[in-house]
């Protein structure tokens, strides 16, 4: 049983992007917890080392939904600000109940991505189930990149149940397991692989599923060198 989700967004100088991911990740949890209103549920975004209005919307946007908490970085690093975010809660839920980390969630999406309303409900089904970490799937999003390069994109990934793929912005794992595998490594991206590939050295249960497909941005300038972005150039 999770009783408690947190979910992490980093965020570089994201002011255009963050309100409507925000909006679609408050969407999903209410939802998710309209079916189990003992379900707790905390939106950790972290400002990143941003120069632009990115705090000051986020700030804006969480007067408005308590749900929503902001921290600030100044890491420059994607891996870093996930890993920030992920000890500032550990460090919570111990003071709550030794017990808590094996009753609470990390779900990881990007500050440029839009998760559909199932997206919470699928994370908990799946850690319910036994899931010490759920892999999704994640499609850029149609109204953002040319009908070419999109296209381009579904012709190299092949979105299945069971898929090959680890993408950050569709991310959960159970947070004893973030705390086993000692955080979220200071990687300059791959990051998120890096993680999964953790999880299943410890013993974890790796569970892939594209049953709650996200949609992220398909821009060309990304954040992270290596990173989506810089994959969607090369198709170009």
């Amino acid at each position: 049983m999770i009783d408690h989700l947190a979910v992490i967004i980093p965020a570089h100088n994201e002011e255009d992007e963050i309100v409507d991911c925000l909006t679609s990740v408050v969407c999903s949890a209410v939802l998710a917890q309209r079916k189990d209103p003992e379900l707790r549920v905390q939106v950790i975004v972290v400002a990143d080392a941003c120069t632009d209005g990115t705090h000051d919307v986020v700030a804006g946007f969480a007067q408005q939904n308590p749900l929503v908490e902001i921290l600030s970085t100044s890491y420059s690093n994607v891996g870093r600000a996930r890993d920030a975010a992920g000890r500032l809660l550990l460090r919570s839920l111990r003071d709550a109940h030794p017990q808590a980390l094996e009753t609470a969630w990390m779900a990881f999406t990007d500050a440029d991505s839009r998760v559909p309303e199932q997206w919470v409900a699928t994370h908990l089904h799946e850690a319910l189930l036994g899931a010490d970490c759920l892999v999704g799937t994640v499609a850029p999003r149609p109204e953002t990149g040319s009908a070419d390069l999109i296209a381009r994109w579904h012709e190299t990934h092949h979105l299945v149940e069971d898929h090959p793929y680890v993408f950050g912005a569709n991310l959960g794992l159970r947070a004893a397991y973030f705390e086993r595998i000692e955080g979220i490594p200071a990687l300059s991206c791959g990051e998120d692989a890096a993680v999964v590939a953790e999880i299943l050295k410890a013993g974890g249960k790796v569970r892939r599923t594209d049953s709650c497909r996200v949609l992220t941005s398909a821009r060309l300038d990304g954040r992270v060198q290596g990173g989506f972005s810089t994959y969607l150039q090369s198709l170009i």
